[in-house]
């Protein structure tokens, strides 16, 4: 299937909601919103069309937690800071909002966020197919994917939605969209720039643990914008990514990598690394989320890397993290920041810290 953007009487005026960036006027904007280890990243065209990829957390989930004798300090939670973000980038509606799957720190936002501004389609993989054992303790049913699922479908009633499947395309705009792979399901032939053989496939060896059926089932997409090359894969297991690598490499050679689970050692093998070869990697970690050190060293794998950022510095000591410019959130600091990406037609990524408002340009 091919979904078309809504045409709106105006494009809208965009801006970063980080300091001054370098970039052209047809830039693609990609901002990685700090949801605390949540996922969500907003897609905008220079028309002012916009996709976002997953919602965060619920309100009250995700932010930090007090102490015994001290409360939280109030942050705003996901469905605000994306709020907050889209109309930094002058927006008044969300257009589409694609959800991966159905796990808290993806869909856990929707209820919150289709209050607080317009949402034209909602995209998802279909049914909810993850559900908690029998007998399962209260505590454990509220944040299941059984109990987040009817609670999706309530909030989007009456605003359209699609469910798709591997192989269909998204149009938005000069952004081109295959999802790659959806419900469990992979594209069955490669795309365009792919079809080499794999890279290390020999080696390649399964992981039974998968973090919960829904990670499984997650929507992958491949993007092109001009001759650049995306993909962001939600929270798709080692497993997934392996079979679109080995023993033919599907989906080719890619500039700009939205790190699959938030940098999880359940994602990220070294096979899909190399095969795929991102040239920047943007991983959406928390500071205790994600952000794993296997995963750090198969992205600093991929033979084309020229740069790696965090969301967040990760606080496991037996993390290498990135130098500080390209730590987007620190816990000397105020949460929140975003990571501002503008990527050319041309394969030109220039990567903003919303915390220090330095950039980087990354060039072929």
């Amino acid at each position: 299937m091919s979904i078309h953007p809504f045409l709106l009487a105006a494009a809208a005026t965009l801006s970063l909601s980080a300091p001054a960036v370098a970039q052209t006027a047809d830039a693609l904007k990609v901002i990685e919103i700090d949801v605390e280890g949540g996922a969500a990243t907003l897609y905008v065209t220079p028309q002012g069309h916009s996709l976002l990829v997953d919602t965060g957390w619920p309100a009250g989930q995700g932010g930090p937690r007090g102490t015994a004798d001290k409360a939280a300090p109030y942050v705003l939670n996901s469905a605000e800071r994306i709020v907050a973000a889209a109309k930094a980038a002058g927006l008044s509606k969300l257009d589409y909002v694609l959800i991966t799957h159905y796990h808290l720190d993806h869909v856990g936002g929707v209820p919150d966020l289709v209050k607080l501004i317009p949402v034209g389609t909602v995209i998802d993989h279909g049914n909810n197919h993850e559900f908690p054992p029998p007998g399962a303790p209260q505590a454990a049913l509220t944040g299941a994917s059984a109990t987040l699922y009817p609670a999706y479908l309530k909030a989007i009633e009456g605003i359209a939605r699609r469910s798709v499947a591997a192989g269909d395309k998204i149009d938005i705009d000069d952004l081109h969209i295959t999802v790659t792979n959806a419900a469990g399901a992979l594209i069955p032939t490669a795309l365009a720039g792919g079809g080499a053989p794999g890279v290390d496939c020999a080696k390649a060896v399964p992981k039974a643990e998968d973090g919960g059926d829904e990670n499984a089932r997650s929507v992958g997409l491949f993007m092109t914008y001009g001759t650049t090359r995306i993909f962001a894969g939600g929270d798709s297991i080692w497993n997934i990514e392996n079979a679109l690598v080995c023993p033919t490499n599907r989906i080719g050679p890619i500039d700009l990598y939205v790190a699959n689970h938030h940098g999880s050692a359940l994602s990220n093998s070294p096979q899909f690394l190399k095969s795929i070869a991102p040239r920047v990697i943007a991983m959406d970690n928390g500071p205790a989320k994600g952000g794993d050190a296997s995963s750090l060293d198969s992205f600093r794998m991929s033979p084309r890397l020229q740069g790696l950022w965090q969301l967040h510095k990760a606080v496991n000591p037996a993390v290498k993290n990135e130098p500080d410019a390209h730590l987007v959130n620190v816990p000397e600091a105020t949460d929140g920041a975003a990571m501002n990406i503008a990527v050319g037609k041309d394969g030109t990524i220039t990567v903003t810290n919303g915390r220090t408002g330095r950039s980087e340009t990354y060039r072929r």
